[in-house]
Formats: structure tokens, sequence, C-alpha cells
């Protein structure tokens, strides 16, 4: 799926390569990450392929497209992934975060 140019996004990560099992970062992923200057919470969705992970991330982000789904058994957000743009949220002690998911 194609996103505009700056606008929030599925970022990779990480990634296992297919033939060697081997696990790789994301630059992007962790630039954007290392961007946040405050503390950080995580939302995470974890389970077995085709049980609705991408769909449940896609309606907390209130978009009905965003991590890719599929119509197939094939994964399409096979690794770890997080949103190019990071929630900022003041906890109860009001001090700022950012949610990432």
């Amino acid at each position: 799926m194609e996103y505009p140019v700056g606008a929030p996004a599925p970022l990779q990560l990480i990634s296992i390569g297919n033939a060697t099992g081997r696990m790789s970062c994301g630059e992007e992923a962790l630039a954007c990450l290392r961007d946040i200057k405050t503390p950080v919470g995580v939302v995470a969705v974890c389970g077995r392929a085709r049980t609705g992970k991408s769909t449940i991330l896609n309606q907390l982000l209130g978009q009905s497209t965003g991590f890719q789904l599929a119509h197939s058994h094939r994964p399409c957000t096979k690794g770890l992934w997080i949103w190019s743009k990071p929630f900022k949220r003041v906890g109860p002690d009001g001090n700022e975060y950012h949610l990432v998911g």
C-alpha cells in the first residue's frame, strides 16, 4: 500500500529474512523511535496469523486503512511493525509521554 509522503504509515521495526531466519532492524522505524524525547508507552498486539491483529490496530488508530490487511493465508505484516506517528498523551501525574503501537 502506498502512503502520501509525510503521511503517517506503518513502519517495519524488525524484519525476518525468509531464507536465513535472521532478524534486522528497519532504519526508518528506528529513526522514528529515536525522535521521541519523552517517556514511551507501548501498545502491543500479538498472536497467530489471521487473527485480526492489524484490524485491531487500525481500529485503535481510528483508520480504515493503515496496517495492511489480506484476504489470504499469507501474512502481510510479518515481523514487528510500529505506526510512524506516536500519539502524545498526558499521564495522571501531568507528565507527557508518547504511545507507540
